[in-house]
């Protein structure tokens, strides 16, 4: 038997590129191990050495079988959804002892308030506080320090634009300290470019919550605790767990693009997915929820006093409810 070597790489690009998102829907690896198959990249300049050191002998090729591995567990692991570019075109995660570039405060009155974060290359932290006081304290390089817009009802944070390097670059992301008090109702808009966050919203009432992150790190949307009407996620390329309100109604939309979405909702929530898309995947069935054509729901969801209802978009991308490491 002989092997047409000019479609041995792409055999086996193909062989895992389909065997990473099996593997990591089976739970034969694990997705943490998935999110950083983006750090394999060497791998490609030693296949294409390898290639040009071995090429006049009969093991040529080689290189090139190695260098299609490499991408075929790369972009198998986009597929599985679970790849973390968070840090990629960043430089290095944030340190404690980063100089402060920023630190304001206010108050908020008693209507409506409205959040505006766009951070890039940046790790995000968001917490509740007592009263009606917000604060904005940003540490890192100064070429990384935002931009802040208020007003008696709205606070707006900004990045500047440019400042994201390349991945093997020795710049710092910023880190982003923000806290909002618990008595005001705020509609609340995030925009998180290459970077990882944890917000949590507890005990806070959000009227309507709007979130989008482009190739973010291990990140949480934490509402277990908070009141939100309306929620609007979009994840493209990234890592983001949702915990889910437990004490009220919540609708809205999560779409998902070559991105991995856990949801955690406490017992008793009642849950509704609708799930239209054909190239995603879930876990629903394994997780109590029954089928009726696109929509999934909680066993007596009639009776349940709280209903969590959301629609699923995405392509190449994995929902899990109740992942095993759970959401915060």
């Amino acid at each position: 038997m002989s092997i047409d070597r000019r479609l041995a790489n792409l055999g086996i690009f193909l062989l895992i590129l389909g065997a990473i998102p099996l593997a990591a829907d089976q739970g034969w690896i694990t997705r943490d191990s998935v999110s950083r198959a983006w750090e394999l990249w060497p791998l490609i300049l030693i296949g294409i050495g390898i290639g040009l050191i071995l090429r006049r002998t009969p093991l040529h090729f080689a290189g090139g079988l190695m260098v299609a591995a490499t991408f075929g567990t790369m972009f198998g692991a986009l597929l599985a959804g679970g790849l973390s570019l968070g840090t990629l075109g960043c430089g290095t995660a944030a340190a404690a002892t980063d100089p402060v570039t920023l630190d304001q405060h206010g108050t908020f009155g008693t209507g409506t308030a409205t959040i505006e974060l766009n951070a890039t290359c940046a790790s995000l932290s968001v917490a509740p506080a007592p009263g009606t006081a917000w604060s904005v304290t940003v540490s890192g390089p100064a070429n990384g320090r935002p931009t802040l817009d208020q007003a008696a009802d709205q606070v707006s944070v900004r990045s500047p634009s440019g400042n994201v390097t390349i991945p093997f670059d020795n710049g710092r992301r910023s880190r982003w300290n923000v806290s909002l008090g618990s008595s005001v109702a705020y509609a609340f808009d995030l925009n998180l470019n290459a970077g990882e966050a944890t917000v949590d919203l507890s005990g806070l009432r959000v009227d309507s919550l709007t979130a989008q992150g482009n190739a973010i790190g291990n990140s949480r949307l934490l509402l277990h605790d908070a009141t939100v009407g309306r929620l609007q996620v979009q994840v493209n390329a990234g890592d983001l767990k949702i915990g889910l309100p437990a004490g009220s109604n919540l609708t809205g939309q999560v779409q998902a693009n070559a991105a991995s979405v856990g949801l955690c909702a406490d017992p008793g929530t009642g849950l509704r997915f609708r799930n239209t898309s054909t190239l995603t995947g879930d876990n629903f069935a394994s997780a109590g929820l029954v089928r009726s054509g696109t929509t999934w729901e909680s066993p007596g969801i009639g009776s349940a006093p709280h209903v969590v209802d959301l629609d699923l978009e995405g392509a190449a991308a994995s929902f899990t409810l109740n992942p095993p490491e759970g959401c915060r």
